[in-house]
């Protein structure tokens, strides 16, 4: 796994300032998201409904990168960055991040190989939901 600073200099993560109330919007996005996620499960469209929950936490853990300051230019930067800052340095347990993982599988899968389930909508969102629980716990954190 490349460090942050290799992130930097392969142009693959950005520092910045990015204030409280942008980061707390990007959360705001994950959280619509989810809701959007939980709308189309309910209406049976299960594909969606996945998508839809990858991307709530897609924004939620972005938005605890902006918040340690960096901007991702990738799905995978981003995974790598949230990893170093907040997984390896246990501010968040591991569960997060394996939702990110898994989440960002399902949807590749549903997305590009039509390969979805009720079952599976069903678990991812429900797993995003108990992660960005614990995600916006730390927003008052101090670091």
């Amino acid at each position: 796994m490349e460090t942050i600073e290799d992130l930097i200099k392969r142009g693959r993560i950005k520092e910045n300032f990015y204030s409280k109330e942008m980061y707390e919007k990007e959360f705001k996005i994950g959280e619509n998201d989810l809701k959007s996620a939980k709308e189309s499960y309910e209406l049976g469209n299960y594909k969606w409904a996945t998508i839809q929950a990858y991307y709530a936490i897609f924004h939620a853990v972005r938005s605890l990168t902006f918040k340690a300051g960096y901007r991702e230019s990738t799905h995978v930067a981003l995974k790598q960055l949230f990893k170093q800052l907040y997984i390896n340095n246990e501010i968040l347990p591991s569960s997060v991040y394996d939702c990110f993982v898994n989440g960002m599988n399902l949807r590749e899968i549903a997305d590009y190989k039509e390969t979805y389930s009720k079952v599976g909508a069903e678990n991812i969102i429900n797993s995003v939901e108990a992660e960005m629980k614990k995600i916006k716990k730390i927003f008052n954190a101090k670091r």
